[in-house]
């Protein structure tokens, strides 16, 4: 049994010997495909990288420009803008040219767009204000309406000339002083 077993691996050596052994030519020629596969692959992979890293950047570059394309519309609606407000002050300016004035007086009336006070200062002269949506009209710093003046307010008004017009800038409700 012992012969046996000592045959049985011999042969076992034997064919696990003629198995593994290779040439070294074709060894190498596996190895130089292999490589060459590897190579192909990199290169591949190389590249797909390189298309994408351009795709990136023009992608990139692209939004940068529509950014400085919407910035320079930005500045040019604000420059417009800047203009036509100087252009609106400049013709307010040339309506308006006299000085602001204030003045302080009782409230005689209020109808529509105007008021008309009694200035005690002017040996109680009576002085017709018109107003716009520029004339603010307050009580204590809010803003109050024209029209819930009761005769004989107290108000003081600061107001521009406009042509032959009176107009009121600042109606101010003053509240009188107690002790």
């Amino acid at each position: 049994m012992r012969k046996l077993m000592v045959a049985v691996a011999a042969v076992a050596g034997v064919a696990l010997t003629a198995g593994c052994k290779r040439n070294p030519q074709e060894e190498r020629h596996e190895l130089a495909e292999t490589q060459k596969d590897a190579q192909k692959k990199i290169a591949n992979a190389q590249k797909d990288a390189n298309e994408d890293r351009a795709d990136i950047q023009h992608d990139e570059q692209q939004q940068v420009a529509d950014a400085q394309k919407d910035v320079a519309d930005k500045q040019r609606d604000v420059a417009e803008a800047d203009r036509d407000h100087a252009q609106d002050l400049r013709h307010d300016d040339m309506a308006t040219s006299a000085v602001n004035e204030t003045v302080q007086g009782r409230v005689r009336s209020t109808t529509g767009h105007s008021l008309v006070l009694v200035v005690p200062g002017r040996n109680n002269a009576e002085l017709k204000l018109k107003t716009d949506d520029k004339t603010r009209v307050t009580e204590n710093s809010r803003d109050v309406d024209l029209d819930d003046f009761k005769e004989g307010t107290e108000v003081r008004a600061s107001y521009v000339t406009d042509g032959d017009d009176l107009l009121a800038r600042d109606v101010v409700i003053v509240t009188p002083v107690t002790k």
